[in-house]
């Protein structure tokens, strides 16, 4: 109990507590209840009854008279604070101003990786694979061409013979595609065509020149047998 309080609350317990006891001892015990309350000075001279009463309801009194206190001592603050007035436009930005945060720090750390990379030393750059040799693209020769290296071999091959053949074929030595005419017209020197055409090399021609010296021999021989007695 502090001095000089104005109030007390007198509870619907103690009116029933109070109610059923004799008018005299009913009312010495409001005026001990309320002396305690206003004054804080303990009842003296009550009937056994009464004082006992007047314990039973004590605690109830200094509860109820700490509890006034604190009301009063809390108006006289103010009471409790006001809450703080939410603008309800301010509430709404709030999950934006935390994702322009949120932004802003990605921005910084995509900055500062930035600057690392820049601080570095650079990687050495792999060395290239050297580039592969394009293939030759094979172009057909022309009959003058052919004329000319079958010229510089004394080769029987007949030139267009070689050209209209090889064309007839699409260029092509058996399945795969030709690359090399010179080579293709050097084994064409093997081709019989040219010897029946009359054309033959000169190993060829030494050949039948030989060839047909042994079959005059054997005629004139055959003769001289026929001759002889």
């Amino acid at each position: 109990m502090v001095d000089g309080l104005t109030g007390f609350v007198f509870l619907p317990s103690y009116f029933e507590a109070l109610r059923p006891l004799p008018d005299d001892l009913r009312l010495s015990l409001y005026d001990a209840v309320l002396d305690y309350a206003f004054t804080g000075r303990e009842p003296e001279g009550l009937s056994p009854v009464a004082n006992g009463f007047f314990r039973l309801l004590q605690p109830n009194i200094d509860s109820s008279l700490k509890r006034y206190e604190a009301a009063v001592e809390n108006g006289r603050k103010g009471g409790r604070p006001p809450k703080p007035n939410v603008n309800p436009e301010e509430t709404q930005k709030k999950p934006n101003a935390n994702l322009e945060k949120e932004k802003e720090l990605e921005k910084e750390k995509e900055l500062d990786s930035e600057k690392e990379l820049e601080d570095s030393e650079p990687l050495a750059a792999a060395p290239l694979a050297p580039d592969k040799p394009k293939a030759r693209r094979f172009i057909p020769p022309t009959v003058e061409e052919v004329a000319e290296y079958v010229q510089s071999r004394s080769s029987p091959v007949d030139p267009q013979g070689f050209i209209d053949y090889y064309e007839s074929k699409g260029w092509t030595v058996g399945k795969s595609p030709m690359t090399d005419w010179k080579a293709a017209c050097r084994a064409a020197e093997k081709w019989e065509r040219w010897q029946t055409n009359g054309s033959a090399t000169p190993t060829t021609q030494a050949r039948a020149t030989v060839k047909s010296f042994t079959e005059i021999a054997a005629e004139l021989e055959a003769k001289l047998k026929a001759q002889a007695p």
